[in-house]
């Protein structure tokens, strides 16, 4: 009788720990699900950015959403460039121009905009950016605009 009752303490303390253990593992297997998840969205589109970045090195580049989706806004270090809505697989959506006429619609709907890329020594007297190190890979092409 005696072990019976040994034999239920031990049993409960072994269900306790491997259920502890369970929720110990899964809750690390979340954390690593979620930062790797974060990490693939951060440069999911990772040749646009690249494209980009050779036509704006000597800009800046903003990741924002429109209507939910990811979209880049990018404009050149120049007075009045205005600058240029791309979508995440790089193509051109919209152009933001004011002191060339009428902006697209675009232009005043987007939101949550990040810069990603800002060029170092701009007119905008901003810090340079660089949250993917797109200026750390060699290039064999040019800085120009393609908008």
């Amino acid at each position: 009788m005696e072990r019976m009752k040994s034999n239920k303490k031990t049993s409960k303390r072994v269900r306790y720990k491997n259920f502890f253990l369970g929720v110990v593992l899964t809750g690390i297997m979340l954390l690593v699900l979620g930062a790797t998840c974060t990490k693939e969205n951060d440069m999911e589109n990772n040749r646009t950015l690249k494209q980009l970045y050779e036509w704006y090195r000597n800009g800046q580049i903003s990741r924002c959403k429109y209507n939910g989706e990811t979209v880049y806004r990018a404009g050149l270090n120049a007075y009045d460039a205005g600058s240029v809505i791309y979508d995440k697989e790089g193509k051109k959506i919209g152009t933001c121009r004011y002191a060339w006429g009428e902006p697209d619609a675009i232009c005043g709907q987007l939101t949550e905009c990040e810069t990603i890329y800002r060029v170092k020594d701009n007119i905008w007297g901003e810090p340079p950016i660089d949250k993917y190190g797109l200026g750390n890979e060699k290039s064999s092409k040019g800085s120009q605009s393609s908008g």
